[in-house]
C-alpha cells in the first residue's frame, strides 16, 4: 500500500529514526529491524494521527470539522462552521490553512471543483478519531446550525446539509439536543431520502427518530409525531422485507392509535405482511373483507344471489346509464381504502372467487364516483376486467381494460402503479383482442418503468413473462438474441428471490434451445438451461405444480411440432386436469392453442372420446374469442377445425388465417399437417409442395431443428428452393409471394372432393 508507506516513512523521519545524510548523499537509519517497531504503528490510521497531532492547532482544527463533511464544502461555509469558542477565522485565514493542510499532504487541491478534499480516506478517519479523544459537543452543535441555515436559506441545492446535520445531532447525548427538533429534523431528512430511493437510509433515520421519541418520554404523548414514524416504519420495513419487524410497529399502532381512519394503514400492511409471509389467497379475502367491514362496506361472509342483485342495481344508479369510461372524469384524491380494496379484489381473483372480486369491484366504483378516485383504482379495474374475462364476459372485459389503461395514463406520474395497471390491463385483458405482436413493446416499456422505480417484483418479472410468451405465440423469430434477453431476465429473477420466476424463464429458454438446435430428444427439456426431472424434484406444492403446467405446455408444443405421439399422450394426461384459466393471457393462449390441436389429432387417430372432449373445450374456448374479433384466436380456432375434420378447404382456410394473422409458425404447422393429410389422399406431388412451404417457414421462423428434421424425413427438400425467396417473418400472406403464390396454385390444381 503506497499511502501506507509514505506515512510510515515520514513518521520516522519526525522522529529522527529516519534521516537523509549530506555527506553521503544517501538516506540512514539509526535502529535495528527489532527497535524499529517501537518507533512506529502497523496501524496506518495510528501514523497519521501522529503527524496530525504534530501539526499546529489551527491546521489540526480544520481537519477536525472537515472529517465530519462527507463532501467538500464552500471556503465561506467552512469558514462558518470553523468560528466557534476559541477559535475564530477570516475567509482569508481559511484559505490560508487549507494551502497549509494540503502542503503537508492532508489534503488535495481539485482544479476541476474548485474545492479542497482529503488526499486519503485514512487521513479522514485520523481526523475524526482525534475529534472524538476530546469533548466536541459545543462544535458539533455549532456546525449542525451553520449547515441547518445553509440549508434554509439556499435550498435543495443544499440538501446534503440537512444529511450531515442529523448525522452530527444524532451522534450527540439527547440532553445535548431538542428531541422535537431532532425527531423533526429525522423525519424530514427520511422523507428525501426516501424521494431519493435510498431506503436503507431512511430506515435508519426513522429508527433514529423512534430512538428519541423513546428517550425523551413522549412516545404517544405527542400523538401525531408517534403516529407518523410508527406508520412511516411499517411501510419502510415492509418494503425492506422485514415483515417481524413490520408486524411489531402494527401492532404498537393498532393498540395506541385512536380512530379507525388512523389504524388503516396497519391494518393493510398487517394483510400484506402476512401474505407475504405465507401466502394463502383464501384467507386473505376472508382478512381483508373483515377490514373493509370496519370502515362500512357491509359485505356478507356469504353472497347470496339477492345480494348481489342488489349490489348490481346500486352500481346501476351511481353509473346514471354512463358508460364505465366516466371513470376517468374522477377527481384525484388520495385514499388509502383503493390500496386495499386493490389487494382483496387481487386476492379474489387469485383463488378464482370471481363473484367476491365482481362485487368488491362493484363497491369500488361506487365508493371512487362518490368521494375521488387513487391511484390504486386502475388496478381494481383491471382486476374487475380479468374477472369478467373469466366469466366470458369479454365485451365488457375489453371496455374495462380500455378504461384502466385510460386510468393508468391518468396517473402517469406514479410511475410504479401505472406500469403495474397496464402489465395487468395488457398482459390479462387486452391481448385477447390485440396481435401479440402488439404488445411486445408495451410490456417491455413496463417492464423497463417498473425495474427503475424498484416497482413490484412480481409484476416487473410478470411483464417479461408476457413478453416472451407473446413472443412464442406470435411466431417471432428465435434466435440468440432472444436467448440472451431470456438469459438475462432469469439471472434478474434469481437476484430478486423469485425462483419461481426463474424456473419460468429456463423453461422458456430450453424449448427455444430445443427449436434451434440439435438435441438428442427435442421434445424433452433436458438441456444446458433446464433440466426439467432434476428441477421437479427439487420442488413442491403450488410451485411444482405451476412448473410441471409450463413445462409440459411447451413439451406439448415441441410433441405436436416434431410429431411425438406418445409425448403428446403423455403431456395431455397431464395438462387436461388444469383450469382453462390463466392471468397471463399467452401462456394461456399457447397452452390451449396446442391442447386443443394434440387432442384432435390424437383423437381422430385413434377415436379417443376424452381427448376429442379435451379438443372440444379448447376449441369452443378460441371459438369465443373469435366471435368477439381476436385476431390471435382466429387462426388458431381455424386450425382447429382443420385438424377436427381434415380437408381440403378446413386447411386452406387455417392456412389463410395464419398467413393473414403473420403467425408463420402455426402456418408451417398448418402447411405440414396438411401435406400429411394429402399424402394420405394419394396426392404426393402437393404433399411435397406444401412440405417445401413449411421447411421454409421453419427456417424462417428459427427452428433449425424442425427444418433438419423434415430434411431427413424428405429427400427431395435436399434440392429445394425458395420460390420467390421472400421471408415470411413480419410479413402476411398478401406481401409473401411464395405463401400467397403457393396457395394460389394449389387451389387452382386440387379438384379432389373431401
Amino acid at each position: 500500500n503506497i499511502f501506507f508507506v509514505m506515512q510510515a516513512l515520514e513518521e520516522l523521519v519526525r522522529k529522527n529514526v529516519l534521516f537523509y545524510d549530506v555527506m553521503y548523499f544517501e538516506w540512514r537509519w539509526v535502529v535495528s529491524k527489532i527497535e524499529l517497531a517501537n518507533y512506529m504503528s502497523d496501524d496506518v490510521v495510528e501514523t497519521v494521527k501522529g503527524k496530525i497531532r504534530d501539526l499546529s492547532g489551527d491546521i489540526q482544527h480544520l481537519l477536525i470539522v472537515l472529517s465530519y463533511m462527507p463532501n467538500a464544502v464552500d471556503v465561506p461555509i467552512l469558514k462558518s462552521m470553523m468560528s466557534c469558542g476559541d477559535f475564530m477565522f477570516e475567509t482569508s485565514q481559511t484559505r490560508d490553512l487549507l494551502k497549509e493542510a494540503s502542503d503537508e499532504g492532508m489534503l488535495i487541491y481539485s482544479i476541476e471543483a474548485g474545492n479542497y478534499a482529503f488526499a486519503h480516506d485514512r487521513i479522514r478517519e485520523a481526523s475524526n478519531e482525534i475529534a472524538t479523544e476530546k469533548d466536541q459537543n459545543e462544535l458539533l452543535q455549532h456546525m449542525s446550525q451553520v449547515l441547518l441555515e445553509e440549508a434554509a436559506q439556499r435550498g435543495p441545492e443544499m440538501e446534503w446539509c440537512l444529511y450531515v446535520a442529523a448525522d452530527i445531532l444524532n451522534s450527540l447525548p439527547y440532553d445535548k439536543t431538542s428531541s422535537t427538533d431532532l425527531i423533526g429534523l429525522n423525519m424530514k431528512v427520511s422523507r428525501i431520502a426516501k424521494c431519493r430511493g435510498s431506503m436503507g437510509r431512511e430506515n435508519e433515520l426513522l429508527l433514529k427518530a423512534l430512538e428519541c421519541l423513546h428517550s425523551s418520554g413522549i412516545t404517544w404523548k405527542v400523538y401525531g409525531i408517534t403516529l407518523e414514524i410508527y406508520n412511516a416504519l411499517i411501510l419502510s420495513e415492509y418494503y425492506l422485507g422485514s415483515y417481524d419487524r413490520a408486524m411489531e410497529y402494527i401492532d404498537q399502532v393498532l393498540k395506541n392509535a385512536k380512530t379507525r381512519d388512523d389504524k388503516l394503514q396497519a391494518y393493510l400492511y398487517q394483510l400484506l405482511s402476512k401474505q407475504e409471509v405465507t401466502p394463502d389467497f383464501p384467507q386473505g379475502v376472508k382478512d381483508g373483507i373483515k377490514i373493509l367491514n370496519l370502515y362500512g362496506f357491509e359485505i356478507p361472509a356469504t353472497i347470496t344471489t339477492k345480494y348481489k342483485v342488489m349490489e348490481k342495481i346500486k352500481l346501476k344508479a351511481v353509473l346514471r346509464n354512463r358508460s364505465y369510461s366516466c371513470l376517468t372524469k374522477l377527481p384525484l384524491k388520495e385514499n388509502l381504502v383503493f390500496f386495499l380494496l386493490s389487494q382483496v379484489v387481487k386476492y379474489a381473483n387469485f383463488s378464482l372467487e370471481l363473484t367476491v372480486s365482481t362485487i368488491l369491484s362493484w363497491k369500488a366504483i361506487r365508493y371512487a364516483i362518490k368521494n375521488g378516485m387513487d391511484s390504486h383504482l386502475p388496478i381494481v379495474t383491471c382486476f374487475f376486467a380479468i374477472s369478467l374475462s373469466n366469466k366470458g364476459k369479454l365485451k365488457s372485459a375489453r371496455e374495462l381494460g380500455n378504461v384502466s389503461i385510460a386510468l393508468a395514463e391518468k396517473i402517469h406520474d406514479n410511475k410504479e402503479i401505472s406500469a403495474f395497471s397496464r402489465v395487468l390491463a395488457i398482459g390479462a385483458v387486452l391481448t385477447q383482442f390485440q396481435s401479440f405482436r402488439s404488445v411486445l413493446n408495451p410490456l417491455m416499456q413496463c417492464h423497463n418503468e417498473l425495474k427503475f422505480v424498484g416497482g413490484s417484483v412480481d409484476a416487473t418479472l410478470g411483464s417479461m413473462l408476457g413478453y416472451f410468451h407473446s413472443y412464442f405465440a406470435a411466431g417471432l423469430e428465435l434466435g440468440p438474441l432472444l436467448e440472451s434477453r431470456l438469459v438475462l431476465t432469469e439471472e434478474l429473477s434469481r437476484d430478486l428471490n423469485r425462483p419461481g420466476f426463474a424456473t419460468s424463464f429456463q423453461i422458456l429458454l430450453q424449448t427455444a434451445l430445443n427449436l434451434r438446435t440439435r438435441t438428442k430428444n427435442p421434445t424433452e427439456l433436458e438441456g444446458g438451461a433446464f433440466r426439467e426431472k432434476e428441477a421437479l424434484d427439487e420442488m413442491d406444492g403450488a410451485r411444482k405444480k405451476m412448473a410441471l403446467r409450463d413445462s409440459s405446455s411447451l413439451r406439448l408444443l415441441l410433441a405436436f411440432l416434431f410429431w411425438n405421439e406418445e409425448t403428446m399422450a403423455q403431456m395431455l394426461e397431464i395438462l387436461r386436469d388444469y383450469p382453462i384459466k390463466d392471468v397471463t393471457l399467452p401462456r394461456l393462449h399457447n397452452r390451449l392453442c396446442f391442447t386443443g390441436l394434440a387432442s384432435f389429432a390424437l383423437g381422430k387417430k385413434n377415436g379417443t372420446e376424452s381427448y376429442l372432449k379435451l379438443g372440444q373445450n379448447c376449441l369452443s374456448h378460441f371459438e369465443h374469442l373469435t366471435k368477439y374479433g381476436s385476431v390471435n384466436a382466429k387462426p388458431v380456432h381455424l386450425f382447429m377445425l382443420a385438424m377436427k375434420g381434415p380437408g381440403t378447404k378446413t386447411f386452406k382456410k387455417a392456412i389463410d388465417a395464419c398467413a393473414e394473422a403473420n403467425m408463420p409458425h402455426l402456418e408451417a404447422m398448418a402447411r405440414e399437417r396438411y401435406a400429411s393429410f394429402l399424402r394420405e389422399e394419394g396426392l404426393v406431388a402437393f404433399a411435397n409442395e406444401y412440405i417445401t412451404s413449411s421447411y421454409w417457414l421453419y427456417q424462417d421462423w428459427g427452428a433449425h431443428a424442425k427444418a433438419l428434421q423434415l430434411s431427413q424425413q424428405h429427400d427431395f427438400l435436399e434440392h429445394a428452393k425458395r420460390d420467390g425467396g421472400i421471408s415470411t417473418i413480419g410479413s402476411t400472406t398478401q406481401s409473401t409471394s411464395f405463401t400467397f403464390n403457393t396457395t394460389l396454385r394449389t387451389r387452382n390444381k386440387m379438384k379432389v372432393k373431401h
